[in-house]
């Protein structure tokens, strides 16, 4: 199937990185060096190996300096007055336009997917979690070349009893590439966990990663749970699973290596 080539991405890294804050006080988590790279950069090539032509990067206000320095970057023709400046040869110009905004709201990814699509004018758009990076640069196009848009689409990675309690598992129905969600739970313990696969079977069952597929129906859903969250945070998974109960959502299952930018040992953090 070929690429959707008109998505609009929405970059949600509206956290602290507090698991890793013995650094992320001077430095988003975003920037950690991943093959080489800032963490950032990789999902910025993710998004337009993905069909993206605009993406919006939605960040904790504490960066806003930051921020700044990144928009320069990544703005157009960043990339070559740092190679002018460095007397270095040109490269490729990327095609991808991206914007820093702040988060603004109550702290959550629910907040960033809504400020981001605000900022894009869209309710047609792809999230994806800024601390999940791909550096094979493919998880954000097999999601969107696989599902219909019509629909919401959530990427997933094959079940493992053993980091379940630090994904939502998601409970699916249907054959074929494409299931359907019909249940998800956010971080089980292991008891909890092993219940599941007791119930459904570890081949219904699927880990959340940081990618989805955001419809205008979705949207709506999401700003009504964000308005009765109250002082809770509202997290794009729960509501993803209210959702779930009356709408098709689709569950693409990929193998693709993610590596957590907020795990304490980066070393220890790639999840296939």
């Amino acid at each position: 199937m070929k690429t959707q080539r008109s998505t609009a991405v929405v970059i949600a890294a509206g956290g602290l990185g507090t698991r890793v804050a013995g650094w992320s006080t001077f430095m988003p988590k975003e920037f950690r060096p991943v093959e080489g790279q800032p963490g950032i950069v990789h999902v910025l090539q993710e998004a337009e190996a993905g069909g993206a032509r605009r993406a919006v990067v939605v960040h904790h206000p504490y960066y806003a300096g930051l921020a700044d320095w990144s928009n320069q970057v990544f703005g157009p023709g960043g990339t070559s007055r740092y190679r002018q400046l460095a007397q270095q040869p040109g490269g490729q110009q990327p095609r991808l336009h991206v914007d820093f905004i702040a988060q603004r709201g109550q702290y959550a990814d629910v907040t960033s997917a809504l400020n981001g699509s605000e900022h894009l004018r869209t309710g047609n758009l792809a999230l994806v979690f800024s601390d999940n990076v791909d550096p094979a640069h493919r998880a954000l196009a097999e999601l969107i070349d696989a599902t219909d848009p019509e629909h919401p689409a959530v990427l997933t990675s094959p079940f493992d009893i053993q980091r379940a309690s630090a994904h939502g598992v998601v409970i699916c129905s249907g054959t074929g590439p494409v299931l359907t969600m019909t249940r998800l739970v956010e971080k089980p313990d292991f008891v909890n966990a092993a219940r599941l696969v007791a119930e459904h079977g570890p081949d219904r069952l699927r880990l959340l990663q940081g990618r989805m597929r955001i419809t205008p129906p979705l949207l709506h859903h999401l700003a009504a749970t964000a308005r009765h969250a109250g002082h809770a945070e509202p997290k794009v998974s729960l509501a993803l699973a209210s959702y779930a109960r009356r709408h098709r959502v689709q569950v693409v299952t990929s193998t693709v290596p993610m590596v957590d930018l907020g795990a304490p040992d980066l070393d220890r953090a790639v999840a296939s």
